[in-house]
Parts: C-alpha cells; structure tokens; sequence
C-alpha cells in the first residue's frame, strides 16, 4: 500500500515537470517598426531567459518575453548567429570586405 502511494506521488510529480518544459511561443511585436538605427539584443538563445518566459525576434532586438498561448511572433533559434548587446549595422566598406573574403 505504501510503495503504491509513494509511486502514485512520484508519477504526479514527474507530470509536474513534464508539462511546466511547454516552449510557448511568442507574443505579437510591441512595436511594427524599429525606430532606432541598430538593434539591441537581451538574449540570445533559449537559456538566457528565465523559465517563464522565451527568447523572441523583435524589430529593435531579441528579447525575453513572457509565453503566449498562440504562435503570433518569432521565435529566437538558438545557433542563429547574435551577438549580446548593441548590435549596429555594417558600414558599406565592411559589406564589401565582407564578399571579399568570403570569396
């Protein structure tokens, strides 16, 4: 009887931790546009942002937002490239050395 409640309750518990790792998804942007020239990034995988909440694409930089019920925005997917941060845009010279070198 007791090795039946104690595996009752470790079943329960284990459900517990099964349904909290739910990814969400994004809620709608906050702003449609960026009104800055460069973006700033608060997260830049799924690990960066706190259990409540998920890493997501924004017009003015990635950041942790709280789950929504419906996949209205963007997702951040981790090994995209990021960098933390103010990120500012290439000059045109740095575009150009950019083909260069990449061949």
């Amino acid at each position: 009887m007791t090795s039946t409640l104690y595996m009752a309750l470790l079943l329960t518990v284990l459900g517990t931790f099964v349904v909290s790792e739910d990814p969400g998804f994004c809620p709608d942007f906050t702003d449609k546009v960026c009104p800055l020239y460069y973006k700033i990034n608060d997260s830049c995988a799924q690990s960066d942002c706190p259990s409540y909440a998920i890493c997501c694409v924004q017009p003015c930089g990635n950041v942790c937002r709280h789950k929504s019920d419906k996949p209205i925005g963007t997702p951040f997917v981790d090994g995209t490239e990021c960098q933390i941060g103010h990120v500012f845009p290439k000059a045109w010279c740095e575009k150009l050395w950019d083909k260069i070198t990449s061949g």
